[in-house]
């Protein structure tokens, strides 16, 4: 559970997230705040870095097959948190490129 969070559950947070901030952008204008743009985007963020922490902690605690030459049944599960981990690390970046330009520009331009 811990490697699906970081491999499936980021990206997904990602998706929803932009979409989400696109909905937002009229009531952000209206409002003349873009809190709630913010806040939709650190929670995601939040919940990205978390995952990605989740999926290093697998990683590291999974221990590696000892024969290089074995079966690749036993390499599944470090290979799985590997790449649940650079997954939720590229989730994590994506969303904090995303949320620096909400910083800078106006919601109403």
């Amino acid at each position: 559970m811990q490697t699906w969070l970081a491999l499936l559950g980021a990206p997904t947070v990602v998706l929803a997230t932009l979409g989400t901030n696109y909905a937002l952008v009229p009531y952000a204008c209206a409002w003349r705040n873009g809190a709630s743009l913010g806040w939709v985007s650190a929670m995601a963020l939040l919940f990205s870095v978390s995952a990605t922490l989740l999926a290093l902690r697998r990683w590291i605690a999974t221990p590696p097959p000892l024969d290089p030459g074995s079966d690749a049944l036993p390499a599944r599960p470090v290979f799985l948190a590997f790449v649940a981990t650079t997954v939720g690390a590229l989730s994590s970046f994506a969303l904090l490129a995303m949320w620096v330009p909400q910083w800078v520009i106006d919601p109403c331009r």
